[in-house]
């Protein structure tokens, strides 16, 4: 494993360097120091509006930032051919892979204990009172991150930057529209028509899961075995969705 620890180390320090980076987190956090003054312009509970569009703030602005920098931190070494630099030495193309993943994965998640920091203080000041469960929230969004990281490494290395993104914002929306593609499996008329969205629904990771901003916002009861179930599954494809990536990345010509 000290190679995929190199090559995280070195990307890491690479991707710190990348403008665009601090610019998606400047914008997310001013989003959520906003939702301040929009809680103060809407009718109904402040503290509740401040809430949901810093959770919504921090679920988009992580997705962005997880879909742009896997294609900076994969193709731009593949394109620049800086690769062959790293795969001359002794390491696996698989050690490349996970590498890139646990930078992108670190970055997302530096990302999101700033946000759900600022977020934090901005209830604080507001409410008088610390709400921990943002912290959890934070927590689920991040796994859901972790499911959204593995495709888009996936997609990295499948095909080019700007379709990979547009593959990776397609599994973003698809996957919280689930419900609905489990719906239409059942209205929409045509065996074939079924069959094809049956095959993306169970295909695609159902982003619902990691999702509990009512609960939250609204300070409901959570159940554990739905909190249990959501960290299996996200455990569950990233392992899958990985090893597709290693497996594709070991075959791919770079020449």
């Amino acid at each position: 494993m000290r190679a995929v620890r190199a090559i995280a180390v070195n990307t890491f320090r690479e991707a710190i360097r990348d403008r665009i980076l601090y610019l998606f987190i400047g914008f997310a956090v001013v989003m959520v120091l906003s939702s301040k003054l929009f809680g103060m312009l809407t009718v109904g509970d402040e503290t509740k509006i401040i809430k949901d569009i810093g959770l919504a703030a921090m679920q988009f602005f992580s997705m962005l930032i997880a879909v742009m920098m896997s294609m900076i931190l994969i193709s731009r070494e593949v394109d620049g051919r800086t690769v062959f630099n790293i795969l001359s030495k002794p390491v696996r193309r698989w050690h490349f892979v996970l590498g890139k993943y646990l930078v992108l994965v670190s970055i997302v998640a530096a990302n999101l204990v700033l946000i759900t920091f600022v977020l934090m203080l901005t209830v604080l000041m507001v409410a008088g009172e610390l709400d921990l469960m943002l912290l959890f929230a934070g927590a689920m969004t991040m796994l859901e991150m972790l499911v959204l990281a593995a495709f888009a490494t996936l997609f990295a290395v499948l095909t080019r930057p700007i379709l990979g993104s547009l593959m990776t914002l397609a599994v973003f929306v698809v996957g919280h529209m689930s419900a609905d593609l489990w719906l239409l499996t059942r209205q929409l008329p045509g065996a074939l028509t079924r069959a094809v969205i049956a095959v993306v629904y169970y295909l695609l990771p159902n982003l619902e899961r990691f999702n509990f901003r009512t609960e939250v916002v609204h300070d409901l009861v959570i159940p554990g075995a739905a909190v249990g179930w959501a960290v299996l599954y996200a455990f569950a494809f990233v392992v899958v969705v990985l090893f597709l990536a290693s497996l594709r990345f070991r075959g791919k010509d770079l020449k």
